[in-house]
């Protein structure tokens, strides 16, 4: 079968009018692919970011729980007098009430000056916050019956004491006991039996601005 002119003229409209439908249906199909793909990307870019808001609300609450939490600590230690001025008369009267109330036998102690913490000791520096943190040391020496006398008075001063309170060192000796002692049954569960000798820190946070 041949195709003369006069055929090609009578179909050249159809063909042109199918060539026009079929750019349409093409540009149609192809701005529903272009559509699909910005819709696509959008949603990508929407989840990205609303993943990324709620990383920024966790970690924003994270840091607002993290500043109440330091708000606590702090008004706790400002409450304790652990922030400011040391309370050095104070530490005295506490060191006379546990001795009389747990018995000490002999309790004999000394305070060196205050002074600034060594910034090498901490992680971040002795000053962080606008704030330094303040050491006096005790030597103390004490004379015991038994060794639990030893961690009374220490858990006590832990308790109660407006300071932090870190063991540097401590040494325990049995007393010598003359023949005296030896024999004397009745008076040897009375007498002190050990002697101790420690060194404490007494820690305390001091303002910049506090003279």
């Amino acid at each position: 079968m041949t195709f003369s002119s006069q055929d090609f003229k009578k179909i050249q409209w159809a063909l042109l009018l199918l060539i026009a439908c079929l750019l349409i249906v093409s540009a149609a199909v192809w701005g529903s692919l272009a559509q699909q793909k910005t819709a696509t990307q959008r949603h990508n870019s929407a989840i990205t970011a609303e993943k990324e808001m709620a990383a920024n609300l966790m970690r924003a609450r994270n840091e607002e729980q993290e500043l109440r939490d330091k708000i606590t600590r702090y008004e706790t230690l400002k409450q304790r007098g652990i922030v400011g001025t040391e309370q050095r008369l104070d530490w005295i009267d506490l060191i006379k009430h546990i001795t009389a109330a747990r018995h000490i036998t002999k309790l004999e102690y000394e305070f060196a000056p205050q002074r600034k913490i060594d910034a090498t000791l901490l992680p971040d520096s002795a000053e962080a916050g606008g704030m330094s943190l303040m050491a006096s040391q005790m030597h103390v020496q004490l004379s015991l019956l038994h060794e639990g006398e030893l961690l009374d008075f220490l858990d006590d001063l832990r308790t109660a004491a407006p300071a932090l309170i870190q063991v540097r060192a401590c040494h325990l000796a049995r007393n010598v006991r003359g023949p005296a002692d030896l024999t004397d049954t009745a008076q040897r569960g009375t007498k002190p039996q050990l002697s101790a000798e420690c060194t404490l820190e007494w820690l305390t946070l001091k303002t910049n601005n506090t003279p």
